[in-house]
């Protein structure tokens, strides 16, 4: 069969800037093998991750400029998307389809009207790559009563591939994931949840620390300078929120700047310092991160896969071996895909997913109802959405057949 190429995009809660993956696959759906061929990460300008920050962190901007914004993130998408086959020297043309999940904005999937708001034009996007772009994927899931989170679950297993035992995927990035990948196939006990904030929280106090001249911790050099304020910590750790039984999402209504402040009142009251803080902060990710996994999944796992930019925090990582030792832990870096490139290798899968006809949500990992297919689609040149529409009916047509 020929392969077929896939670019995925991912933008995650941190609003650091943009990841990219050009991803071959070979076969079909489920029975896919993927390949990455080059990935890259475009950080976002000052401006744009100030902006961003503000719009998910306090009350929602005025029309206009949210409008602006949203154009804006799909000019810089695409930025990275030439950016990426210019690297990869591969012909932009020969590329089916764009997965693209866009910015994340606004998230409740709890209440008597479940919402998920992104930002970034697909349709610029579309236009100016002229590659069929997939969005919305979480939107699906959360309308039949999911979560939205992890959403990449499947495509986790497919890079992964087959293993005896159960493996624990945990991801590092605005939120902290925890995945159950089991040891079996199909993967039918596969569980999944949004453990503790992560980057959404350690990157909003370093914001304060150095008045937001430093994005995040760079290997944890400002983490490691503090103490841990221990009735901080235990306060932190029973946290309400975190005693509700997956399936989970967290919002950053509760671990925004309200929860920060709120932190950062009660080191001052004891003379501590904001070192001391993040310092805090970090033992909070890789404690509350280890005790939703033991409460949560329990049983016997071989080894715990780190995935996400928290892998770049050496005192996370050391603060995380602590927390679940004995068990060893690997980064996804030794199973042959970069750490920090695994959310745009999975929306790039999901986009394949969707083309070849398969649900890419999994309801024992969201809490949804049922399995979908996922994304709206935005068109790309005729040429590109002609071979899109080609490929679907193909697919399509043993369910013809036998109706």
């Amino acid at each position: 069969m020929r392969k077929r190429w896939f670019i995925g995009l991912s933008s995650g809660s941190s609003f650091q800037g943009v990841h990219a993956a050009l991803v071959e696959a070979s076969h079909v759906g489920l029975d896919a093998r993927l390949r990455l061929l080059h990935s890259l990460h475009r950080p976002y300008p000052a401006e744009l991750r100030e902006l961003l920050w503000r719009f998910s962190t306090t009350q929602p901007p005025e029309p206009r400029q949210m409008a602006l914004v949203h154009r804006v993130l799909g000019e810089w998408y695409t930025g990275a998307i030439f950016q990426l086959v210019e690297q990869a020297q591969a012909p932009l043309h020969d590329v089916m389809c764009i997965g693209f999940p866009g910015q994340m904005i606004r998230h409740d999937p709890e209440g008597r009207h479940p919402t998920t708001l992104t930002l970034g034009m697909p349709e610029v996007v579309a236009e100016k790559t002229g590659i069929t772009t997939i969005c919305q994927f979480r939107a699906r899931d959360i309308v039949v009563g999911g979560t939205g989170y992890p959403m990449i679950a499947l495509i986790d297993n497919l890079i992964l591939g087959q293993s005896h035992a159960d493996r624990l995927l945990v991801h590092l990035g605005g939120w902290a994931h925890a995945l159950l990948l089991p040891g079996e196939e199909p993967p039918r006990r596969m569980t999944g949840f949004q453990a503790v904030p992560c980057g959404i929280l350690l990157d909003g106090i370093l914001r304060q620390l150095t008045g937001g001249k430093e994005p995040f911790d760079a290997w944890g050099k400002h983490g490691v300078q503090g103490r841990c304020i221990e009735p901080l910590l235990e306060r932190w750790l029973q946290h309400p929120v975190l005693q509700a039984r997956p399936p989970r999402a967290l919002s950053i209504e509760d671990f925004g700047e309200n929860f920060i402040t709120q932190g950062i009142t009660y080191a001052k009251s004891q003379d501590r310092s904001l070192h001391d803080v993040l310092c805090t902060a970090t033992h909070f990710v890789a404690q509350g991160l280890a005790q939703a996994v033991r409460k949560f999944l329990p049983g016997a796992m071989p080894s715990v896969i780190l995935s996400g930019g928290g892998v770049r925090n050496g005192f996370l990582l050391r603060l995380l071996e602590q927390a679940f030792a004995p068990l060893p832990l690997e980064k996804l870096d030794d199973h042959g895909w970069p750490a920090e490139s695994r959310q745009a290798v999975g929306y790039a899968g999901l986009a394949m997913l969707t083309l070849d006809g398969i649900p890419g949500n999994v309801p024992s990992v969201t809490g949804g109802s049922g399995t979908r297919l996922l994304g709206t689609l935005t068109p790309g040149s005729t040429g590109n959405w002609s071979r899109c529409l080609g490929w679907m009916a193909q697919q399509m047509a043993p369910f013809r057949a036998a109706a």
